[in-house]
């Protein structure tokens, strides 16, 4: 009340409740886990909004940018914390076999906190690659990604983008739930292992960051190359 907003919709857990003045159920019954952006959409109907339109990420995009040169996008960080981060090292060895298999380009995305990881994967990926971290706007992050045949990435919000635009995801998954915040649409390729702390949805991990280790390189190689030549057909 104090920003004077006549309309304040929302759920009312995590001590907000006094901010709304109107809430938004949620049931209390045993449920399968909800994708988050699902459960937000319900508040957006709530508001009068029309949300029955699912994008699909077989998109028009891809057949338009089939008959270019090979992009590759790259996303590196996470804003929420190191946890959410595959190693930089795993992500130069992953861009590197994939590299001798393909022409690929790498263009790699991601906010200026990123920019110390972002120099160690350029340096070891060469000269087939554009470090464009901490350098887009959102707009330009946008047209960028739409020029990209796949991103391979940590769960991040360039990733949803991805999947919004279209593009094909492979993403590295350890500290959170793909049920909850994974890549909504069709093609792509989520890589965890499940460990028994995993997932603890904490920022930093407190003990040796098993999750995301557990996932190699090789892997995420190969489900980028199954994507390329399966998908796409290069």
């Amino acid at each position: 009340w104090l920003s004077r907003i006549p309309r304040r919709i929302g759920y009312h857990g995590h001590w907000r409740r006094w901010l709304l003045n109107q809430t938004v159920s949620e049931t209390r019954k045993p449920a399968p886990p909800e994708h988050h952006s699902l459960r937000f959409l319900r508040i957006a109907r709530e508001c009068g909004a029309e949300t029955s339109t699912i994008l699909d990420s077989t998109s028009d995009i891809q057949t338009a940018v089939a008959h270019q040169p090979l992009k590759i996008g790259l996303s590196p960080g996470a804003e929420y914390g190191p946890a959410k981060r595959w190693l930089p090292e795993c992500f130069a060895e992953a861009a590197t076999k994939i590299s001798a298999q393909s022409s690929a380009q790498w263009i790699l995305f991601g906010m200026k906190n990123d920019a110390a990881i972002g120099d160690q994967i350029a340096a070891a990926i060469g000269d087939h690659c554009v470090n464009r971290i901490g350098r887009t706007t959102l707009d330009q992050l946008i047209n960028e990604l739409r020029e990209c045949r796949l991103l391979l990435t940590n769960d991040t919000g360039t990733m949803h983008l991805a999947a919004l635009l279209g593009v094909p995801v492979v993403a590295i998954f350890g500290s959170t739930e793909p049920r909850l915040t994974g890549p909504l649409g069709n093609g792509h390729i989520v890589l965890r292992h499940h460990v028994e702390c995993s997932p603890c949805f904490l920022r930093e991990c407190p003990i040796n960051f098993r999750c995301m280790k557990a996932v190699s390189a090789q892997e995420a190689a190969d489900a980028v190359l199954s994507i390329l030549g399966e998908k796409l057909q290069i």
